[in-house]
């Protein structure tokens, strides 16, 4: 059946950031978006306006008030995608929006817009995540997602769903998911809990990773109370440090507070660094993580424990207050939280949602359910 202007909405939205702008740029899209902003255009010059893939024209966009915009065609099939180039003030953004409103357009947020109009619901989805993407590395990977490398991916493993072949959809499967704590940190950062005993130089070392004192630092024990976050990136990998209170068993009843939030971070934590102290007796972690990792700080000082043994056990040395070993640290902290990096155009779930998604499938798929997982995978490619 075909679609006509009455069944078929047509949308608009603001593509760029909300504020004050030089310029805005407007997007309408949908079968009736040639005929309704043609009707509302007038062009400053004798050309006549075709809707044509590519062509742009000058001229003022309004009824009783217009404003000077760019009219430009993106594309004529299936549908009608247009953009209006105007200038940015929020006042005159609302106005043309209010207009198109008026013939019947629905306006809606940008990222609504990629989701109703994009022919690929996982191209949409890319679309929005690449806009949250917080380093160049983190967008380089969703772009390759948007160019379809994790669509060809999934409609490899359905491939193989239909041709029977359930042990080469598993390892297909799996071998996408070897990324998947990627794809949940594209935009969400890796959480990494700085721990240890009071006065060992945790403030100062979240201080000497993020290049600026974000939190205090004294010589008295117990002066971090709270869990004080930074977020920075390290070799291209958002990160979220957390600078905790110092653990002890005997505290006063609010430090005490501190050390629970502290216990409690370092539970939850991606990756948790407990640091000791080279210059006075270490002191050991009392529960073991397979994600906690041992830093010797203050090496600068003299030693009072042969740190020879720890170090042998893998140990970074690093002395937070002239920064020695803090290059060795941020390497070894990039490898901890991603053992097996991402070659360029590789294919991974690029979302939480997705990653989840994706490990219901392979569970299905292994312990024998093929048309369950096959239908999981469908849904996927349909409604990411």
């Amino acid at each position: 059946m075909t679609s006509t202007l009455a069944d078929s909405p047509t949308y608009a939205a603001c593509l760029t950031p909300a504020g004050t702008g030089a310029i805005a740029t407007l997007a309408v899209r949908g079968l009736a978006a040639w005929q309704t902003v043609s009707a509302l255009f007038h062009p400053l010059s004798s050309a006549t306006i075709v809707p044509e893939s590519g062509r742009y024209w000058f001229g003022r966009f309004g009824a009783d008030i217009a404003d000077e915009v760019v009219l430009a065609v993106r594309r004529t099939t299936p549908t009608y995608w247009l953009e209006v180039h105007c200038h940015g003030g929020r006042e005159v953004i609302a106005l043309l929006l209010e207009t198109l409103t008026a013939q019947s357009i629905q306006t809606c947020t940008w990222q609504q817009l990629e989701q109703r109009t994009t022919d690929d619901p996982l191209q949409a989805l890319a679309a929005t995540t690449l806009a949250e993407t917080p380093t160049l590395r983190c967008a380089s990977i969703v772009l390759d997602q948007l160019r379809g490398a994790f669509r060809r991916a999934l409609e490899g493993v359905s491939d193989t769903f239909q041709q029977n072949q359930p042990k080469e959809g598993q390892r297909l499967l799996m071998e996408l998911l070897c990324h998947a704590s990627v794809g949940r940190h594209l935009i969400h950062p890796w959480r990494v809990v700085v721990a240890g005993a009071p006065n060992v130089g945790k403030s100062s070392l979240v201080n000497a990773l993020a290049g600026f004192q974000r939190s205090i630092v004294s010589p008295i024990p117990g002066t971090t109370r709270d869990v004080v976050t930074t977020r920075l990136a390290m070799d291209g990998w958002p990160i979220e440090l957390a600078d905790t209170a110092g653990l002890r068993d005997a505290a006063e009843t609010l430090e005490e507070a501190g050390s629970e939030r502290a216990r409690a971070a370092a539970a939850s934590a991606d990756l948790c660094l407990w640091v000791l102290d080279g210059s006075d007796p270490p002191v050991w972690p009392s529960f073991s993580s397979p994600a906690m990792h041992v830093v010797i700080n203050k090496v600068d000082l003299p030693p009072v424990w042969d740190i020879r043994e720890a170090r042998e056990k893998g140990a970074i040395a690093v002395s937070a207050q002239t920064n020695a070993g803090i290059t060795e640290l941020c390497q070894s902290l990039s490898r901890w939280l991603v053992p097996v990096q991402p070659t360029p155009g590789v294919a991974l779930p690029f979302t939480q949602e997705l990653c989840d998604r994706l490990e219901k499938v392979l569970e299905r798929c292994t312990t024998g359910h093929q048309a369950e997982a096959a239908s999981l995978l469908a849904d996927i490619l349909v409604s990411a």
